[in-house]
């Protein structure tokens, strides 16, 4: 028997992984502007930082109804989709 998270475990961890991702996104962006500009004073490209990485903690939740909502379709449709291939 395999070990599956529960339904209400797995929007946590994609929430979770996507925030993760995105500030690792932003660190990386850092690094590039870094190396292309030289050593940047650290105040304001930090608080750049800290707030895109705030907002995007809150942007994640209509990304994730998004994306729900559009694989709840795509479950409804293959679901008619065998129903419709099982009838004939």
């Amino acid at each position: 028997m395999q070990h599956k998270l529960s339904n209400a475990m797995r929007p946590l961890l994609l929430n979770a992984a996507l925030w993760l991702s995105g500030v690792a996104l932003l660190f990386l962006i850092k690094d590039v502007i870094e190396e292309v500009s030289g050593p940047i004073g650290g105040t304001w490209i930090d608080l750049t930082l800290v707030l895109t990485a705030y907002l995007l903690f809150f942007i994640l939740d209509p990304l994730q109804s998004r994306v729900n909502r559009h694989l709840r379709k795509r479950a409804r449709r293959r679901k008619a989709h065998l129903e419709a291939g099982s009838r004939a």
